[in-house]
């Protein structure tokens, strides 16, 4: 796999190339400082600029017509929050042009330029049947988290745990926001991604590099890139005390959630360590969480741990039955404790690095992950797999240990399940 990067006038240009997929992806990323407004006016374009039809294709069947033709190739568009930055995506799939004849790679780029460029408008709106249709669609959508309870625990939890950051916003939370949305102002968001955005672009596949320059130059020729990002992307958490907090809900399992941070970490730590050391606490199939609370006590439906590593924290969850409450909690702190023990690592960091060993090699099978990894290190650098592969496997029982010393409980969060089997 072959990565080159190239800095153009008005957006950077990133091409990984390799054979190991039979389809090739166009990842347009446009990115800026994180505004809770004008988030929720690209959440709502995420779905209106494929359902809203172009100049040319009408209607969704007329789009969706066009693709099919095109060897069945596919267009997407997606809006996420990193950090303090927000990234709205348009994405091309389509088979790999050597499988094919040279006008379909032509054809998939045009249409792609004609989704992202040329909205089907009248006054500078969509037309109001979709925007309302797809409006009250999203509306129901956020509303609908309640309907997954592991969801809902954690955006509830997410709100105690990270309060005063960016990272305590959700679209529930802020369900106003999509109740105020209007026609006219979401053209003015949708104009900004094209002067007041961070343009990047990634082609990932078999591509053919004069080929490929080409139609990307075509694609964003009057485009205007504004470099209005975040790269101080690290959020330090202010919690002092712990927060502990329940909220009912008529569901017979219950959702238990906890926040911890880890003081004082250092770039090493940060960037090879604290993945070691959090394989063990809860993501490997022996892990100490898995084993001390599902397997020896039965008190977990599902038990696991995640790293937030633009906060330094990791956030535990788990299904739980109510009554088992207490019990599960101190079953945790416990397992948190024993990770201090050198005796407890020794046994168990070998499995570890081969769990991670399998997940860096799985990295280079995943398309997605590939363009995921580059473009957070536009934000904020990261060593790469086999960087982080080299020194993880040198990574010592001591110096887990050493990051088990810096880990503090600060939220505890439980969505409990208020029906019985009987209910």
């Amino acid at each position: 796999m072959d990565y080159k990067k190239e800095k153009k006038q008005n957006y950077n240009l990133h091409l990984v190339k390799t054979d190991r997929f039979k389809e090739l992806i166009v990842s347009v990323r446009f990115t800026k400082t994180y505004d809770k407004e004008e988030g929720a006016y690209l959440k709502l374009l995420e779905r209106l600029i494929i359902t809203g039809g172009t100049k040319k294709y009408k209607t969704l069947k007329d789009l969706s017509k066009e693709l099919e033709n095109l060897y069945r190739s596919n267009i997407y568009s997606r809006f996420f929050a990193t950090s303090k930055n927000m990234t709205f995506e348009m994405r091309l799939v389509m088979v790999n042009p050597k499988y094919t004849e040279d006008f379909i790679y032509e054809d998939a780029f045009k249409l792609f330029k004609e989704i992202l460029t040329s909205p089907k408008l009248k006054d500078n709106k969509w037309d109001d049947e979709i925007f309302n249709s797809e409006k009250e669609n999203l509306i129901r959508s956020i509303q609908n988290v309640k309907e997954s309870p592991d969801a809902y625990g954690r955006i509830r939890f997410e709100e105690l745990f990270y309060k005063g950051t960016v990272y305590e916003e959700n679209n529930y939370k802020n369900i106003k926001l999509f109740e105020n949305l209007e026609n006219k102002k979401l053209y003015e968001i949708y104009k900004r991604l094209f002067k007041d955005y961070k343009i990047d672009v990634f082609v990932i596949g078999d591509i053919n590099e004069e080929k490929t320059k080409k139609e990307v130059e075509n694609l964003l020729k009057d485009f205007k890139e504004n470099n209005n990002v975040s790269n101080e992307l690290y959020i330090n958490l202010k919690n002092k005390n712990l927060i502990e907090s329940k909220e009912k809900i008529n569901t017979t399992q219950s959702n238990l959630f906890v926040g911890c941070t880890i003081n004082n970490l250092t770039e090493e730590e940060r960037k090879y360590k604290l993945i070691l050391y959090n394989t063990i606490l809860g993501t490997m199939n022996n892990s100490v969480l898995f084993v001390n609370v599902r397997e020896k006590h039965s008190l977990c439906y599902h038990i696991g741990s995640i790293i937030n590593r633009f906060t330094d924290t990791i956030v535990i969850d788990s299904g739980i039955d109510k009554e088992n409450y207490d019990k599960t909690i101190s079953l945790i702190k416990d397992s948190i404790e024993s990770m201090k023990n050198p005796n407890v690592i020794k046994k168990l960091i070998q499995n570890a690095k081969k769990t991670l060993e399998i997940a860096y090699n799985d990295f280079y099978d995943n398309i997605l992950k590939i363009i995921d990894y580059y473009y957070l290190n536009e934000l904020s650098p990261w060593p790469s797999i086999e960087e982080r592969r080299k020194i993880v496997e040198q990574i010592t029982v001591e110096e887990i240990c050493e990051i088990a010393n810096k880990i503090e409980i600060k939220s505890i969060f439980l969505l409990e399940g208020s029906l019985n089997e009987n209910n």
